[in-house]
């Protein structure tokens, strides 16, 4: 420690240049973070996502009869069918779009990780135009239970408007991703007897099943039930289809690392230039230190000394404000949940700067520590 304030003043010579590059890398962490906390948000929607939980749908589009129902329930291992509908419109103003999903009280033993008070379910129960909302969204608005709000939708009632009005009766969370729920639940039998076309029919049926290893044979005779009716289905895993749909994005793994190793090889030159600058400006510096009797040990470990402060300095502060911004993000704006910063993606960045600071610094280090005095002196 009491080689700190010569190493501050090293860093400090040129005050400009450290700032710019602090700011670059402080940047390039920045980007580290974020990027970081998308490749674990996603494996962490990978990580909870359900083999027991199937989702049946349409094949070709077509919306499928609510009597499915008792049929898929029927299959052997199917422990619970949750029909569901969407109605979508909005909310006050065209850019608050929103989803309001028809369904009933299965819809929580499908979804055993919803948590809601059971009088409130209870109470959701008996209320014909109730509507239990997810935190995210009453949070979002201002809603607490015993609020009405409209929708506005193109889906025509039977009394020819197309306002929805709602009473809010419960308030739900998603234990794995808490404060993050986004869902509003409507009465599917409200809808169904409202909505003056596609009556009886649903859009999707959520399926609990008993044994995640049959997801695969079970799904096949769910579909084999219909394929030769006027809606044959598609059934697959909540797994399979969070995969599919992270393929069908791409490789996020490759691309963070492939991005990731780019900024990696900009900070190597960028640390290792402002590094070779500082210490071939210092020539006559450090071989007054040596003159001093600074051995050629002391000299090197100085050099690398100020290469890791200047490089884990900035990385901390950009992970830092990574850390700080995600969580804001992921308050203000719907399904930005999935983007996570854990504790070791701030530890695999700290280790990233060091590895930047030491291979920086080695060769302006080993130079330092070479010196000859006289050379150095006379200016050679």
């Amino acid at each position: 420690m009491k080689y700190l304030p010569l190493v501050w003043a090293g860093l400090w010579r040129k005050p400009m240049r450290t700032v710019f590059t602090l700011l670059s890398i402080m940047v390039a962490f920045i980007l580290f973070g974020i990027l970081s906390g998308i490749d674990a948000g996603f494996a962490r929607v990978l990580e909870t996502s359900r083999q027991d939980r199937l989702f049946t749908d349409p094949r070709f589009g077509t919306w499928m009869p609510i009597s499915y129902t008792d049929q898929i329930a029927k299959v052997p291992g199917v422990a619970v069918v949750a029909p569901r509908w969407a109605l979508f419109g909005y909310y006050q103003d065209i850019k608050n779009r929103m989803g309001v999903i028809g369904t009933d009280e299965r819809f929580f033993a499908a979804r055993p990780e919803l948590a809601i008070p059971k009088e409130q379910l209870e109470n959701w129960r008996r209320t014909r135009t109730g509507v239990v909302v997810g935190a995210f969204t009453a949070k979002k608005y201002g809603w607490k239970v015993g609020d009405n709000f409209p929708v506005q939708s193109n889906t025509a009632k039977s009394d020819g408007s197309r306002a929805w009005t709602f009473e809010i009766v419960a308030i739900m969370d998603d234990t794995d991703r808490p404060g993050q729920e986004g869902r509003i639940l409507a009465n599917y039998t409200y809808l169904d007897e409202e909505r003056v076309t596609a009556k009886g029919l649903t859009d999707r049926f959520i399926v609990r099943i008993a044994d995640p290893k049959a997801a695969t044979q079970t799904s096949r005779a769910i579909d084999a039930l219909f394929t030769n009716s006027t809606a044959p289905t598609r059934t697959t895993s909540e797994k399979s289809a969070r995969e599919s749909g992270v393929q069908w994005l791409g490789d996020i793994n490759f691309f963070t690392k492939a991005v990731l190793g780019a900024v990696s090889f900009m900070l190597l030159f960028l640390t290792g230039n402002t590094m070779m600058q500082s210490v071939r400006e210092r020539v006559p510096e450090f071989a007054v230190l040596k003159t001093l009797g600074y051995s050629d040990t002391r000299v090197l470990i100085l050099v690398f000394a100020e290469a890791i402060l200047l490089s884990t300095f900035a990385a901390l502060a950009g992970l830092g404000i990574a850390k700080l911004v995600i969580p804001m993000v992921q308050t203000s704006i719907p399904g930005a949940g999935i983007v996570q910063m854990p504790w070791v993606a701030m530890l695999t960045g700290f280790a990233l700067a060091l590895l930047v600071a030491f291979v920086s610094g080695l060769i302006p280090a080993l130079r330092a520590k070479r010196l000859n005095i006289v050379d150095a002196l006379a200016g050679r």
